[in-house]
């Protein structure tokens, strides 16, 4: 079976490319796997090899890393861009960036310059000996530095190659080449247009949520590849594209427009056809309530002390007639009254036991101390190795019962392995790796392995 020429366009050059490889590279075996890495997780033996940058793409390797995959992340000089993206933690030796203090962690870092010839090369060496190559350069960017799926390919026909991007490896050809990044992909995508208050602006998500459906869409597609691999050993190139991986969240909202010829907008919380489920205030924050179906609904009446005979489903919550309706507007009264005469832990505790939906908006700091969190240990205290402060990550998600994830590192200081891939995966010399070192193909920064301040919240 051929490759979509749209994504593989030169198949054909494969066999040709493979006379190009450098004899080192050709005769280069697999070192074990992992090797620099403990051993745990249903991922133990893959290895990775990264080169993107800010989120989109690292934090697929992020996910792979969590379940015992050896990611190598390959940095330029200065590292990530997200390295030095605020927020910062400013109180250690050198700042270094919260997001990339996350997304880093699990993770090898390679200090490489791919503009340099030795630097390409060493980059094919490590497509020799791995199992996936990710990245997120924009499309045409890495063909134009000689650095092609069908030339990785001819180095490796099993490997699989995950390209991020905005827009996507073809299509439009004007869009291809344009600037992007998580908010233009919320917005392409059709995110942005039915989030926020309906009297403001279109709102993007506040966390980098196209970056993070991308990752995640990202980490299922790299593993589907896997499988393939295990199948027919063949290696094969994954476009993915944010506003893609965006776009498919959007649910009901296209059989909606070509269905029925409607649209959204932006709705704010609530919803337009249904209720409760919205963010009610209490008398020290807010709580999310949400009692969807008749089944569900039923209960909120009964709580209010209305009559469900009279505040029926049908009545006040089967569409966004009801919802409007003068009954409809009573219950939502109602409920808002209670809530505002109670703390969110009263709200939350009370409606729960009557079986109806609630959650207290939670901050960081609330997830930092809830208890729940803790049992599951939902975060996780490591070492930030570039800034040397002491931080908690987020936990590992989902839990497996035979074969868990682990957080076993912090995020490493720019290029803190490059040595030991240079030697352990390579097999270079010492003369060799220094002689790198002097032409500045390769850069390391020593890490802290020591906290250089006590923590704020252990």
């Amino acid at each position: 079976m051929p490759h979509d020429t749209r994504i593989l366009k030169h198949e054909e050059q494969i066999d040709q490319l493979k006379t190009k490889v450098p004899a080192w590279i050709r005769r280069l075996q697999r070192p074990v796997t992992p090797i620099l890495i403990p051993r745990f997780g249903p991922l133990e033996g893959i290895r990775i090899v990264s080169t993107g940058i800010i989120i989109a793409q690292p934090y697929i390797g992020t996910k792979l890393a969590e379940f015992g995959a050896e990611v190598i992340h390959v940095e330029r000089r200065g590292g990530d861009t997200f390295r030095s993206t605020a927020p910062l933690l400013t109180r250690g030796p050198r700042a270094h960036s919260c997001d990339e203090a996350d997304v880093a962690k699990n993770k090898l870092s390679l200090g490489l310059d791919l503009k340099q010839a030795q630097g390409l090369e060493l980059l094919m060496a490590l497509w020799k000996i791995s199992d996936v190559w990710m990245e997120s350069s924009a499309p045409g960017t890495l063909e134009r530095a000689g650095i092609s799926n069908e030339l990785a390919l001819a180095v490796n026909p099993s490997l699989v190659i995950v390209r991020v991007s905005t827009y996507g490896q073809y299509g439009q050809a004007d869009y291809l080449g344009r600037p992007g990044y998580d908010a233009l992909a919320q917005a392409y995508g059709g995110m942005m247009s039915i989030t926020g208050d309906p009297s403001g602006p279109p709102q993007r998500a506040k966390t980098y949520t196209g970056d993070y459906l991308t990752a995640l869409t990202g980490w299922a597609a790299t593993m589907m590849a896997l499988w393939e691999v295990k199948k027919t050993g063949r290696g094969q190139v994954i476009d993915l594209a944010q506003f893609e991986a965006v776009a498919q969240t959007q649910g009901n909202c296209m059989p909606l427009y070509t269905g029925q010829g409607d649209t959204y907008g932006h709705t704010g919380n609530r919803a337009p056809g249904f209720q409760p489920y919205d963010t009610f205030q209490c008398q020290d924050g807010w709580v999310f309530i949400g009692a969807l179906g008749g089944a569900i609904y039923a209960r909120v009446p009964a709580f209010l002390g209305l009559d469900p005979d009279e505040y029926n489903y049908d009545a006040c919550s089967r569409d966004a007639a009801a919802v409007n309706s003068p009954k409809g507007r009573e219950l939502d009264r109602r409920l808002r009254a209670y809530c505002a005469q109670h703390t969110c832990l009263e709200v939350e505790t009370t409606l729960n036991t009557a079986q109806i939906g609630c959650s207290r908006v939670c901050s960081t700091a609330d997830q930092y101390a809830d208890a729940h969190y803790q049992a599951r240990e939902m975060t996780v205290p490591v070492l930030d190795r570039q800034s040397g402060v002491p931080i908690r990550v987020y936990g590992v998600v989902p839990k497996m019962s035979l074969t868990p994830g682990r957080v076993w590192r912090g995020a490493p200081a720019i290029g803190e392995d490059t040595t030991a891939i240079l030697a352990k995966l390579l097999g270079l010399s010492d003369a060799d790796i220094q002689k790198l070192y002097d032409a500045q193909v390769v850069h390391w920064t020593a890490p802290f392995t020591e906290p250089q301040v006590e923590a704020v919240n252990p």
